[in-house]
């Protein structure tokens, strides 16, 4: 029972850290989620110049997508006819980064990590655009797409209720599980610093930096970490192991990849395009780490252990708001309508809202089809039309890389 309220200790001194920096991470997502649209992004980085570049990584910055996320509004900017470079820089820069990572952030690791977290993401998103317009110069070609109403924003509403929707209900609902993952294992991780484990975090602290880097590396790679949800579990391999250098590696390198992104990725750009991909997201994670540990970098120190400030009734209606809204967004689980003139498909491969709507735009541009209900939790398609063709249904949903289970 002592571990289990150790763990609860640590995880509430975490979520009294990121809620009130997360709520305003989700209010800021939902009023861009309006003021830039799909449409906008696609308009602006078609051309195979450093100016595309350029605008893919700034446009990629503040947008709360994470490395599942991102790889659907990759495929559209390439049916848009989007260069390889530019879908490249924005692949590498987006997951990394995000309003509501940026947020949690400054709130946890302090202003330095995050100003050294925006640069890198600059920086290595420029990097494998430029190198990839340089090396993979056979471009994609423009396909014209037949846009379908659920692909895009619709305006149904007023501007702050499709704000509020988005910031607070879609966006929540794509991280929730994985930031509870992420904040449990945190918590765990934090009963390091007690007396009993000592002799483990020493050794582990013995270990020189640059091992201490590439280990984080090889196993934050392949597995999928949403950038907000990486940030806790951050603080405490910085602040019980003592390698700041690890914890900005974990920054970079976690929410960027991971094993389903690489995958689809491959399929989008091809395999030179996805390896300068993988490359500069691997190599300027290892750069900022060792320049990290190197520069003596300091993780503010907001391990719960060392907690002992009054905390304000605001924090304490921060954390209540926040853990209200994750907790509707993990427990509203949506209900698709089925009739008898509708088919059901199962898939597997969908992960978030964004998904959903790749599946759904995608599948209303076949002929036949006059309505599509997507559920990335359970992986249910549901389709109503005439006359449709049930091969090219198949078709299109394995050309996005997700696997029919059952229909």
């Amino acid at each position: 029972m002592e571990i289990l309220y150790n763990v609860c200790k640590n995880i509430f001194y975490l979520l009294h850290e990121m809620a009130p920096y997360l709520l305003l991470g989700f209010g800021v997502a939902g009023v861009l989620s309006v003021l830039f649209s799909k449409e906008q992004i696609q308009d602006k980085i078609g051309a195979q110049n450093f100016t595309s570049c350029l605008k893919a990584v700034l446009y990629g910055i503040p947008l709360p997508l994470c490395s599942c996320g991102v790889i659907p509004v990759s495929a559209s900017l390439k049916r848009h006819g989007a260069s390889k470079g530019a879908i490249i820089s924005f692949l590498t820069t987006t997951p990394q980064t995000g309003v509501d990572s940026i947020m949690v952030t400054y709130s946890m690791l302090g202003l330095p990590i995050l100003i050294l977290k925006l640069i890198v993401a600059l920086v290595s998103g420029l990097f494998a655009g430029i190198i990839t317009n340089f090396l993979d110069k056979k471009n994609t070609k423009s396909v014209d797409v037949a846009c379908a109403d659920q692909c895009c924003d619709k305006n149904d509403g007023s501007v702050i209720k499709r704000s509020l929707t988005y910031g607070f209900k879609t966006l929540p609902k794509d991280i929730v599980e994985p930031l509870l993952v992420g904040l449990v294992l945190a918590g765990f991780i934090g009963l390091l610093a007690q007396d009993d484990f000592s002799y483990l975090v020493e050794s582990v602290k013995n270990y020189h930096s640059i091992v201490k880097i590439l280990i984080i590396m090889i196993i934050s790679i392949p597995l999928y970490i949403c950038a907000t949800a990486s940030i806790p579990i951050a603080l405490m391999i910085a602040s019980i192991f003592g390698s700041p250098g690890a914890a900005i590696a974990l920054l970079i390198a976690g929410p960027a990849t991971n094993l389903s992104g690489i995958a689809t990725c491959n399929k989008i750009v091809g395999k030179r395009s996805t390896l300068i991909y993988v490359a500069s997201v691997f190599v300027f994670a290892f750069i900022a780490g060792v320049f990290t540990d190197f520069m003596e970098i300091n993780i503010r120190d907001h391990a719960p252990h060392m907690h002992g400030e009054h905390i304000s009734s605001f924090s304490y209606l921060c954390v209540f708001t926040l853990l209200l809204v994750l907790g509707f967004c993990l427990f509203d689980k949506k209900k698709l309508d089925q009739n008898k003139n509708s088919i059901k498909i199962k898939i597997e491969g969908m992960t978030c809202s964004h998904c959903e709507s790749n599946v759904i735009g995608t599948l209303l541009s076949l002929s036949g089809i006059k309505d599509v209900q997507a559920d990335h939790q359970s992986g249910e398609i549901i389709l109503e039309g005439s006359n449709y063709d049930i091969n090219s249904i198949e078709e299109s949903i394995k050309s996005l890389n997700y696997k029919i289970i059952s229909k």
